[in-house]
């Protein structure tokens, strides 16, 4: 079986998004010949599930070696069973004095060039070669990121050993306009020198969206446009599908995950304020929220008059979120405003479930796949009446109803089958290091 090096700083047992992406290739991979060495981190604090990393096939090296803290924090994960403990220490303490005396505008991550993982590069690139002495038969390095200081480790480690390399880019980088923004300029300079050098120097470059493969050619115009190319989000219903939920006493819109800095709660707060005015109350229809919604969130729901209509799921599993997506009855995905370089992970976990898909979004892509699917319907966060009419529409046609999707191509399977074949392109170029 062939193999490749996976650089993926986050990976199971940490249960954030960023893990999922890497979880499905690296559970598809095998069967199509491929055998990943997965190169991971894990720190004190992380968040984590242990029923995530008994999805990862048995026959994948999994090192948790990527900075110095991971073997530690695994070694405490594997005998308590539980988040690895985080305790305080004096840079830590100093660090929480600092912000409280910053001002609000510099409480920006965009400060910091590659976030807190830079200081990782030098551990991980050391482990990464002991990774490559230990399994030979590497063929390709294959980044996930961000972070984005994951791919300076694969670029040196590629300079190093010329094998090729291939970076997937979950989110943009350089040319991103979420937060491109917010990065002062010699920060945008530094970064903007840091990718280039980075998609110079890979094989292939994989963006997440057609619009950012788009953007990405446009920035590096004086690169090749079949240097890049773009890999959906994807879903794989095995790995989702398990658990059992009690089911829910009122008809409820679904929205997995929490809201953030980017993708905030106003625009279906304000939907449902207007179902308010409509005269559907709480008894009637509740959102529900799993995790918690953020003070964000529960002070703009209190000023709309609206907070007895959430709902707090508290934390699922992604091995459980099929249960709960199945006793819902309508999955409401919510991107950020104006984004059209982004597709939440969670709409195509929709896409893999059989319940109605209402989503939030500015996205023309977004709208594209909800048509091609026939999953649902897409609005616009301003279309608050829209919005309200399309929640009223859905609960006059019943609960638990039923939509049959169209196939497009975006389950893991397909997905994998993809990337394989990025893969295998890049090892056979002879200008890759590979063979012809």
């Amino acid at each position: 079986m062939r193999q490749v090096l996976y650089i993926t700083p986050y990976f199971p047992p940490q249960s954030q998004v960023g893990a999922l992406r890497p979880l499905k290739f690296v559970r598809h991979l095998p069967r199509l010949g491929w055998l990943p060495v997965v190169l991971t981190d894990l720190w004190p604090g992380a968040a984590v599930d242990p029923a995530l990393r008994d999805a990862v096939p048995t026959e994948v090296p999994v090192l948790h070696t990527y900075s110095h803290r991971a073997a530690p924090a695994m070694r405490e994960l594997q005998a308590h069973g539980a988040r690895p403990k985080r305790t305080p220490n004096g840079r830590d303490r100093l660090q929480a004095r600092v912000q409280k005396l910053l001002p609000k505008w510099l409480d920006n991550p965009e400060l910091l060039p590659l976030g807190e993982h830079g200081i990782d590069i030098p551990h991980a690139l050391k482990a990464a070669r002991h990774a490559l002495e230990d399994h030979p038969g590497c063929e390709a390095i294959l980044v996930n990121a961000d972070p984005f200081a994951a791919c300076l480790v694969g670029a040196q480690l590629k300079r190093e050993t010329g094998l090729p390399l291939v970076l997937d880019l979950r989110d943009p980088w350089a040319p991103c306009r979420l937060r491109r923004p917010r990065r002062p300029a010699p920060m945008r300079w530094l970064e903007d020198k840091l990718e280039r050098w980075c998609v110079e120097t890979a094989d292939h470059v994989i963006l997440n969206t057609r619009h950012t493969l788009d953007d990405y050619r446009a920035h590096y115009a004086d690169l090749p446009p079949e240097h890049f190319s773009f890999l959906r989000n994807h879903f794989d219903a095995q790995l989702s599908g398990s658990g059992h939920h009690p089911g829910f006493d009122r008809f409820t819109l679904l929205h997995l995950g929490r809201f953030t800095r980017f993708r905030t709660a106003d625009g279906v707060l304000q939907m449902l304020a207007e179902l308010q005015r409509r005269g559907i109350g709480p008894q009637d229809l509740q959102l529900a929220v799993t995790g918690d919604p953020g003070e964000a969130a529960w002070k703009a729901a209190r000023a709309l008059g609206v907070e007895d209509y959430l709902r707090v799921e508290g934390h699922v599993s992604y091995r459980e979120v099929g249960a709960v997506m199945a006793a819902a009855d309508v999955l409401l995905m919510l991107a950020e405003p104006g984004a059209v370089q982004r597709i939440a992970s969670k709409y195509y976990d929709y896409l893999g479930s059989e319940r109605p898909v209402l989503a939030i979004t500015d996205n023309p892509e977004a709208y594209e796949i909800m048509e091609q699917s026939g999953a649902g319907r897409a609005l616009g966060y301003g279309d608050v009446a829209a919005l309200a009419d399309a929640v009223q529409a859905e609960m006059a046609l019943g609960r638990q109803r039923t939509v049959a999707r169209q196939p497009i191509g975006v389950t893991s399977a397909e997905a994998t089958e993809q990337l394989v074949a990025i893969l295998e392109s890049v090892v056979r170029a002879p200008a890759a290091g590979g063979t012809a």
